[in-house]
C-alpha cells in the first residue's frame, strides 16, 4: 500500500443539488497538476491509487443522506484527506431536492416532502443539520474540509473555481469551461404534470440489489418519465392546478428552521478556510 504521506487526497462529497454532477463533469476533469478520478470510476479508487504514479488525486462524490457511510468506507483506506463540502441555503436545497423527486415520480406535497412539526416526512428533518456533516468529515479525516457556497459559485463562478482550484494544488483555463448546466431544470407546469401522472399511476422508486435488474427498472421508469415530462411541458396551462408547486410560507419556515446552522457553516468557513486572494 503506498504511504499516504506521499499523496495529497482531494473529495469533494457533495451535497447533491448543489452543482456537484456540473463540477463533476465540467470542471473537476480539466485541472491541471491532479488526477481526477471520473465518478464511473469511484468504486476503484482505492486500486487506482495504489497504481498510479500521481501524488495528487480529485474525487468526487453526490452525498446527502448516505454521507457517513460513505465517508467511513472511504476512511478504512485512506484518513489523511481533504474534504470539500459545497452548501445550500436550507430553503433552496430542499425546494430543489423536492422538484427532483417530483421529476422522477415521487407524488408528494411539499408539506409531506419534509414535515417540520412531527417529522413524518418524506425526508428526514434531522438532514437539514448540516453542519453534522462537517462533523462527520473531522470525525473520520484528518483534516478540516473547505466550506463553500452554492451562492458563490451563482454570484462569481470564476472566484470560486479559483478558490477550488487553489485549494487541490491545480491550475485550470477558465476560458476552455463549458458553463452550461448539466442537467436542466424543468418548468413548473411540467413538474405538476408530472405529479398529477403519478397520483394515477405509480412510479416505483425502489430497484432490485441485482445490478442488471435494477439497470432495467431505471431504463423502464425513464422510458414513462420523459415523455410524461415532455406532455406536461407542451399542454394546455389548465391541465394543472394554479396553485404554487411549492408554498412560499413553508420556505420561509424552513430557512427560519436553517438559520443558526446556515450561520454556524458561515463561521466555520471563514474561520477554517485557506486564504486565498483572487489575482
Amino acid at each position: 500500500m503506498r504511504d499516504e504521506k506521499e499523496l495529497k487526497i482531494f473529495y469533494h462529497l457533495g451535497m447533491g443539488k448543489v452543482a456537484s454532477t456540473f463540477l463533476q463533469y465540467q470542471f473537476f476533469p480539466f485541472l491541471q497538476n491532479v488526477k481526477y478520478i471520473q465518478r464511473t470510476k469511484h468504486q476503484e479508487y482505492a486500486q487506482i491509487i495504489e497504481k498510479d504514479p500521481h501524488g495528487s488525486y480529485v474525487l468526487s462524490r453526490e452525498n446527502d443522506r448516505q454521507l457517513e457511510r460513505e465517508v467511513q468506507k472511504f476512511a478504512k483506506h485512506f484518513t489523511d484527506v481533504r474534504a470539500i463540502l459545497i452548501f445550500r441555503r436550507h430553503d433552496s436545497w430542499l425546494a430543489s431536492q423536492y422538484r427532483r423527486f417530483l421529476k422522477n415520480g415521487v407524488n408528494v406535497s411539499f408539506e409531506q416532502f419534509i414535515d417540520l412539526d412531527e417529522n413524518q416526512g418524506y425526508w428526514d428533518v434531522k438532514e437539514l443539520d448540516f453542519f453534522s456533516k462537517i462533523q462527520i468529515i473531522e470525525k473520520y479525516f484528518d483534516h478540516k474540509p473547505l466550506v463553500l457556497f452554492y451562492d458563490e459559485l451563482q454570484e462569481d463562478n470564476k472566484d470560486f473555481f479559483n478558490r477550488l482550484a487553489h485549494y487541490c494544488g491545480a491550475k485550470f483555463d477558465y476560458d476552455s469551461l463549458n458553463l452550461k448546466s448539466k442537467h436542466k431544470s424543468y418548468e413548473e407546469k411540467q413538474l405538476k404534470f408530472m405529479k398529477a401522472f403519478s397520483s394515477k399511476f405509480n412510479i416505483p422508486q425502489d430497484y432490485s440489489k441485482n445490478k442488471l435488474v435494477a439497470a432495467a427498472q431505471r431504463w423502464l421508469r425513464m422510458m414513462v418519465k420523459y415523455p410524461v415530462l415532455y406532455m406536461g411541458r407542451v399542454s394546455p396551462g389548465s391541465f394543472t392546478s394554479d396553485e404554487p408547486l411549492i408554498d412560499p410560507d413553508q420556505c420561509i419556515r424552513i430557512r427560519e428552521h436553517g438559520k443558526k446552522d446556515w450561520e454556524r457553516l458561515k463561521a466555520y468557513a471563514a474561520e477554517n478556510n485557506p486564504k486565498f486572494t483572487s489575482a
